[in-house]
């Protein structure tokens, strides 16, 4: 009986740990990394991302979303001697020459595969006409995908200083990638062969090399990747993996070594699919009713929030829906508002995203920019408030002037009694 209490102990206290044990984030080598939730952008983990660094060659990944936004895979590049020769020959490349011609697809694929900075800048050159306007270009749609810690200088990953991103950026700017079905072709291809050209007249052959999709660090359900080193930027990655439905970003910046890129970004991608359930809130779940909002230090209104959309999240498995938090930010001047979603955990980034809301107040008048809000009812009401205010302030002045001149008409009279008499008397005394 004490051998079988013994166990039992045992068993109890070895599932305790290992439940622990099983929810553990990620150890991560790597300077910067993040991992967010590819449909809603939510940030599943994170380390300094937004802290900004070099990139290298995974800026490329923008110079292949905006190719495939802005061009046509068949359209023609002719490359210019700047355009071939401006990036040294001991980077990566694929030794096109002045003059060459090849397709934007044949370009892109020698982007994502050979990682090749000359068809990069014949890409830049088709887009934009010039290697420093397409950089121009691609800082703009860094920050309309909401990469606002971005810029971009060219369109290869090369060292310059004013050239950088964050792991939350080029998080963002993969995420809108993997939207266009083209990109995740190109970029999960692990053999492509580049037709002869004008000029070079044997095929080129690009082999996926340092990869998740293939080879001893394959990780199942990578759909796009990009990789990229130099001295200043250190080894960085980023990639997409789709399982069960769920697509994950991962982005790994400035990782000490080879192997310490491939266990972080497998780390996360096994974090992200192994520890989060999903979660969802109907719009009338988080809808206010009556909901009362301190407009000043004294005054307090009520107003109806009323959601734009239903709200779905990922959060940690050993977590259910009561555990999330929901905070109201309202925009009394602007007549906007915004519920917000959040998580107490240790283990993992906190936020969970955020809905807008739509505001109905319900107070008599609420000032919006020295403005009134109101209602149809509301302002007939205030109407005739205003009425009654003048019609009083007319009476009281009416009353007001009526006693003025009853009081001068009594001064005066009794001034002309008083003068009288006086008379009568003076003239009795003679």
């Amino acid at each position: 009986m004490k051998k079988l209490i013994i166990y039992i102990c045992f068993t109890l206290i070895s599932a305790v740990i290992l439940s622990v044990n099983t929810f553990a984030a990620p150890l991560i080598l790597s300077e910067a990394v993040i991992l967010i939730d590819g449909d809603s952008g939510q940030v599943l983990f994170e380390k300094n991302m937004h802290k900004k660094m070099y990139p290298a060659s995974i800026t490329k990944v923008m110079t292949a979303l905006i190719a495939l936004e802005r061009g046509n895979l068949q359209d023609i590049i002719i490359m210019s001697y700047d355009a071939a020769f401006s990036v040294g020959r001991d980077t990566s490349n694929i030794a096109l020459g002045e003059d060459e011609r090849l397709t934007l697809e044949q370009a892109l694929y020698a982007l994502a595969i050979a990682s090749a900075n000359d068809a990069s800048n014949g890409i830049a050159e088709l887009i934009s006409g010039s290697m420093e306007n397409f950089a121009e270009k691609m800082t703009e749609r860094a920050a309309e995908l909401g990469a606002f810690n971005t810029n971009f200088t060219n369109a290869h990953g090369l060292p310059d200083v004013e050239h950088y991103t964050t792991a939350y950026d080029i998080a963002r700017i993969m995420a809108a990638a993997v939207k266009i079905p083209e990109f995740n072709e190109i970029f999960s291809t692990v053999v492509y062969q580049m037709p002869a050209t004008n000029i070079q007249p044997e095929p080129r052959v690009f082999n996926r090399r340092n990869s998740l999709i293939e080879g001893p660090n394959q990780y199942g359900g990578v759909i796009a990747e990009k990789i990229g080193w130099t001295g200043a930027a250190g080894h960085t990655y980023i990639a997409a993996a789709k399982r069960s439905g769920r697509t994950l970003i991962a982005a790994v910046i400035k990782s000490p070594d080879p192997l310490s890129r491939w266990q972080d970004a497998s780390a996360l991608f096994d974090y992200g699919f192994n520890e989060f359930i999903p979660v969802s809130f109907t719009a009338d779940e988080f809808r206010k009713e009556q909901y009362t909002i301190d407009y000043t230090d004294r005054d307090k209104i009520s107003a109806n929030l009323i959601p734009a959309e239903d709200f779905t999240c990922l959060i940690p498995k050993y977590l259910n829906k009561e555990d999330i938090e929901i905070e109201y930010i309202i925009d009394t001047e602007n007549a906007a508002g915004k519920a917000v979603f959040s998580i107490k955990s240790d283990f993992t980034f906190t936020e969970l995203g955020e809905v807008s809301l739509q505001i109905e107040f319900n107070a008599l008048d609420i000032p919006i920019n020295n403005n009134i809000i109101r209602n149809d009812e509301q302002e007939t009401k205030s109407r005739i408030t205003v009425i009654f205010q003048i019609i009083g302030w007319i009476v009281l002045g009416v009353l007001s002037l009526y006693i003025i001149l009853f009081v001068r008409c009594k001064i005066i009279i009794r001034q002309r009694k008083k003068r009288k008499l006086d008379y009568y008397n003076a003239m009795y005394k003679r």
